[in-house]
């Protein structure tokens, strides 16, 4: 008989292996910052991960233009800097969710295989069993 503490110390083990490998992700991504310029390079974007515009410069010249000419710099200059932020994103996640993947299989198997549940319930049994065997605090 498998001791279930083991087994619930086992997976809290392969969890936090998960979670070491995963540590730099966010802070990596919390410094990622995409920028791109119009075609003129008189207006330039920048943008974080999520796409939020984080900064927008303009050259001095870029304002003798009309509103209309001018709109449409800043939109090109902010999909250039999404595109840009978009690569750097997939270059720095690239392979993360197979990773990912293969640690959840690892601990919980394949999708559509239950007998990982199977485990689970009989570790849930035996625990609520040594539980029940725990003296009460006094009333």
């Amino acid at each position: 008989m498998t001791d279930p503490l083991s087994g619930l110390d086992a997976l809290a083990g392969r969890l936090a292996d998960i979670e070491r490998r995963f540590a730099g992700v966010q802070a990596d991504l919390d410094e990622l910052a995409g920028t791109g310029a119009d075609e003129t390079g008189l207006v330039s974007a920048t943008v974080d991960a999520a796409g939020d515009l984080t900064d927008l410069a303009f050259q001095p010249t870029a304002l003798r233009y009309g509103a209309a000419e001018l709109a449409a710099m800043v939109l090109q200059a902010y999909r250039r800097a999404r595109s840009a932020a978009g690569e750097q994103l997939a270059e720095r996640t690239d392979g993360l969710a197979a990773d990912l993947g293969a640690g959840l299989t690892e601990l919980f198997g394949r999708p559509g295989d239950f007998s990982a549940l199977g485990r689970l319930d009989e570790a849930a049994a035996r625990l609520e069993s040594l539980e029940a065997r725990l003296p009460r605090p006094p009333a």
